[in-house]
């Protein structure tokens, strides 16, 4: 099993939401340094960091103490601060699409009209479709612009030509919270 998590550090990372989500949003900068704790380097801080953090603590039915404790003080700073965490979600959204779009264009023919290669582990997608998958779920948080979204959809149907279906790229444990017909791009490369 080649884990892509460390479940100290997902653990590790939620009490760092409960204790500084609040700042967070209040700082308004879209990716907020954390630094070491307990010895590990921790991610920065973004709602889309958090969300999938959230998501595979709950997947894996990990800590949930410490997982309800961040649930309860995102909820509580997101309705006193709608408008800023609403702001910084789009925000992210728009800056990850950024960097997925770019992904995608690293891999392209570069318009020399060669026949595009379809991904495969050696392109580091299984790293990278962390930002695809953080996409979908700054988008099932917060309503995105449309413009974003259109452009996500353009992205989708260009990945899905050179996609191959085939098995979860990531840890097998976290399959069962991570449906194909929603998450088609975690199954293959």
């Amino acid at each position: 099993m080649n884990p892509d998590f460390n479940l100290d550090l997902d653990i590790t990372f939620a009490k760092v939401v409960t204790e500084q989500f609040d700042d967070y949003v209040h700082a308004g900068a879209l990716f907020y340094p954390v630094g070491s704790m307990n010895g590990m380097q921790m991610p920065q801080l973004t709602i889309g960091t958090w969300l999938e953090t959230a998501w595979r603590l709950s997947a894996l039915s990990a800590a949930p103490d410490v997982l309800a404790a961040a649930q309860a003080e995102v909820r509580k700073v997101r309705s006193r601060a709608q408008d800023m965490y609403l702001g910084l979600s789009r925000r992210e959204f728009k800056s990850r699409l950024d960097s997925w779009e770019m992904f995608l264009d690293d891999r392209s023919d570069g318009g020399k009209g060669q026949a595009q290669k379809p991904f495969n582990v050696g392109t580091g997608y299984p790293t990278q479709v962390h930002i695809r998958f953080k996409l979908e779920l700054l988008k099932d948080d917060v309503s995105q612009m449309g413009a974003q979204l259109s452009r996500l959809k353009l992205c989708d149907g260009r990945l899905r030509v050179r996609f191959q279906p085939g098995a979860f790229v990531w840890d097998a444990a976290l399959t069962h919270a991570a449906p194909e017909e929603k998450y088609w791009w975690l199954y293959g490369a």
